[in-house]
Order: structure tokens, then sequence, then C-alpha cells
């Protein structure tokens, strides 16, 4: 009997034994399977956008202003040399130095006073006439650089517009009233004239329609042929 119950506790303590190897080896399985929870990790790239600023690259502008063109003048033939018709004459400019150039332009003579610089501020009383063999007729003047009462006082008539003188540059040229198909003398004068008396020099030139060439008024430029009295050759108006 004491055998038998020797027995059970040796069969208990094994029972036991083995109870307990069982729990270590599921402690320690259960370790082994402990469950390894990542903390998942976002990394969030912030997008970086790099705008270029727009360069413009504006070409500098080049204007370009070219020398004014206007018409190339023929020479004349017809030309008178302005000589003193006065004593005080010889005063406004040198006997021989300004000529009166004829040319043409709708219907009416265009005189050019070469050799007067019209670019001096000198005043003078710019005219003209024609002598039709009795007489002299369609008599115009008009003041340059000055006032009628003062340079131009008491001449005849003084010219309408469109007629009248003009300066381009150094050249003082007329449209006159005198109507190209009238034949005679020409006369281009450059006077002072106060109180109905003038103080000035005078020319002479007989008309010759078919040698007169043409010369358009109030262009912007001229290209001019030479004279014995100037230099001008190209001359910008304004």
């Amino acid at each position: 009997m004491k055998r038998i119950v020797l027995l059970f506790s040796v069969l208990a303590m094994i029972a036991a034994a083995c109870s307990s190897d069982s729990t270590d080896t599921t402690t320690a399985a259960g370790s082994d399977e402990a469950t390894t929870t990542s903390q998942a990790t976002t990394t969030t790239t912030t997008a970086t956008t790099t705008t270029a600023a727009p360069t413009t690259t504006a070409a500098p502008t080049t204007t370009t202003t070219a020398a004014p063109t206007g018409a190339t003048i023929a020479a004349t033939p017809i030309i008178g040399q302005l000589q003193p018709y006065s004593a005080g004459g010889a005063d406004l400019f040198p006997a021989g130095s300004v000529e009166a150039h004829w040319y043409q332009w709708d219907g009416l003579y265009v005189v050019l006073y070469r050799g007067f610089d019209a670019a001096s501020g000198e005043p003078i009383c710019a005219g003209n006439s024609i002598n039709n063999g009795t007489t002299w007729v369609d008599i115009s003047d008009s003041p340059h650089e000055g006032e009628i009462e003062d340079i131009c006082d008491g001449v005849p008539k003084i010219a309408e517009a469109p007629s009248g003188v003009y300066a381009c540059g150094s050249l003082l040229y007329y449209l006159t009233e005198v109507p190209v198909d009238t034949t005679g003398t020409l006369f281009g004068t450059l006077e002072i004239v106060v109180g109905g008396v003038g103080e000035g020099q005078t020319s002479q030139a007989p008309t010759d329609l078919a040698a007169t060439p043409v010369f358009e008024p109030g262009l912007a430029a001229y290209e001019l042929p030479p004279s014995n009295v100037d230099d001008l050759g190209a001359v910008a108006c304004g």
C-alpha cells in the first residue's frame, strides 16, 4: 500500500514537472511570437517649386533719323546778278555776291536768291516783278526776318500766300506772283524799304520758259546745283 502511495506521489511530481516545462515553453514561445508593431513613419517631402522670374531682355530701341531727302534741283540758265540800285544798297551785301536764279512751278515763276544767307538772321525785304516791255507788272514784296512796317514799309504790294519769301536752311527763295506766260525781263530784288523809299540791290534776266527748270516750293530739303556765289549743296528746311 505504501508503494502505491509512493508511486502516485512520484507520478504527481513528474506531472508537476512536465506542467512547469510546458508553461516555460509556452512563455518562451509566446515571447518569440510577440507581435512587434512597427510605427508607420510617413515622410512627407515638401515639394519645392522654384519659379524662375521671367527675364525679358529688351533690345534698346534705336531710332535712326535719316537726313531729309528732297528734290534734286537742276541748274538754271536764267540768272541775274544783283547790283545796287541806290547809294545804300552796297551796305546790305557786296555787289555781285548775290544772284537771282529763276525757276517755275505751277504756272508761276520762282526765284532763288543764291549767295544770300537766309540763316544769318539779317532782315531783308525780298521783291520781284516783270517788265513786259511797257511797264512793270505783277510786283510783290515779302519780308524775311522782320516786320512789314520795319523793312517793307510802303512797297506797292505785299505778296499773298502761298506766294512770298521762304527760308530753307541758308537758302532764301520766293514763289512770285509773276505768271510764266508773261514774257519780258524778270527783276529780282533784295532791299530795305522805309516810308516807300528803298535801299537795295536788284537784278535782271530775260524770260525763256522753255529753258526754265522746275523748283517745287515747300519741300523738306533740296539738293542744289553749284553756283558762283555759294556752296550750299544740300539744304534742309525747318
